[in-house]
């Protein structure tokens, strides 16, 4: 059967195929063109409008990058999280741990090293949001070498600390004089005015005020490496304690002990004074860590009391 449109004829009472004429075809045709081009104008328009152009291709990758960059962004801030977590450990592996066992401490250099190559995440240059792509991935690696470097550390801590025996006792923790009483702080380490210069100046010791005459102790067990008379620090007392720890007591009354000599931790080695250049009665007191100077109040243990300290101590037989 031909296709076609079909008409009535009156005339003819039936039905009849009607063809249209080449004429009406082509203006059907110019109608249709122009409806299309207004749909296609229309579409273009609103796309730049609402879509920025883009195809709902492009629309959903887009979306996908977002969301992609949103999860990247809560990676980025758990792993500032444990980086900082990692320096608190850092700082503690480094201030308490290892010197504890006479280990050098890892520099923060060496922790971080290997990952400030500007070159190093190059490939990223050509992505999008690439200064974003560089830190999260220089954070994840920073972060991974801290970690790891950690754990070798605190391998190396446990593999000494299984074979150190008694080597806590010659960290020089125990106060070096009994606690309470008219026993007090009177300068802490750190920068203060010297109170005979009268100007600032970094305090290298811990003075602890007192009576003339109050015993001072040894802090931990080690040799007398020096006993002697200073201008500065008068009458002085210095102890080797071993794996690179010393203390130090100046401004002494008298001393009670001799170089070469060795002593326990709580055993008596001088009583309090105010030789050398000092103001008043008072022990000057040092902590050193392998040749620097350290803060003693960092050892104390804090917590003890008069009786107790008592209890750790020993004085002596007589004194020089």
């Amino acid at each position: 059967m031909a296709h076609g449109k079909y008409i009535y004829n009156a005339q003819t009472q039936a039905y009849e195929i009607h063809r249209l004429s080449f004429g009406r075809w082509m203006k059907n045709l110019w109608i249709y063109l122009c409806i299309g081009a207004v749909l296609l104008g229309g579409y273009v328009i609103l796309n730049r409008m609402f879509f920025h152009n883009q195809t709902p291709k492009e629309i959903l990758l887009a979306e996908r990058n977002r969301r992609l960059l949103h999860r990247v962004d809560y990676i980025n801030e758990k792993l500032d999280r444990q980086s900082q977590s990692l320096a608190e450990l850092a700082m503690r592996d480094n201030l308490i741990y290892r010197p504890i066992f006479g280990m050098d401490q890892i520099p923060a250099d060496i922790r971080g090293a290997g990952y400030d190559d500007p070159d190093r995440y190059e490939y990223f240059n050509n992505f999008k949001n690439s200064s974003f792509l560089k830190n999260a991935v220089h954070t994840q690696d920073v972060t991974m070498r801290k970690a790891y470097l950690q754990t070798l550390s605190f391998d190396d801590v446990e593999k000494v600390a299984a074979h150190a025996g008694d080597m806590a006792n010659c960290v020089p923790s125990l106060y070096p004089v009994c606690p309470g009483g008219k026993i007090q702080i009177s300068s802490p380490f750190g920068y203060r005015v010297h109170p005979l210069a009268h100007s600032v100046v970094f305090h290298r010791g811990t003075d602890i005020s007192g009576p003339k005459g109050t015993p001072v102790y040894a802090s931990a067990d080690g040799v007398v490496s020096l006993e002697y008379k200073h201008a500065g620090y008068g009458n002085m007392v210095i102890i080797d304690h071993g794996f690179g720890y010393q203390s130090r007591y100046a401004h002494l009354y008298t001393t009670c002990v001799a170089p070469g000599q060795k002593v326990r931790r709580g055993d008596q080695i001088a009583t309090m004074g105010s030789t050398g250049r000092s103001t008043g009665t008072h022990l000057h007191y040092e902590v050193l860590y392998k040749g620097k100077n350290v803060n003693p109040w960092n050892y104390f243990d804090k917590d003890i009391d008069a009786k107790t300290y008592m209890t750790l101590v020993k004085p002596a037989d007589k004194t020089k």
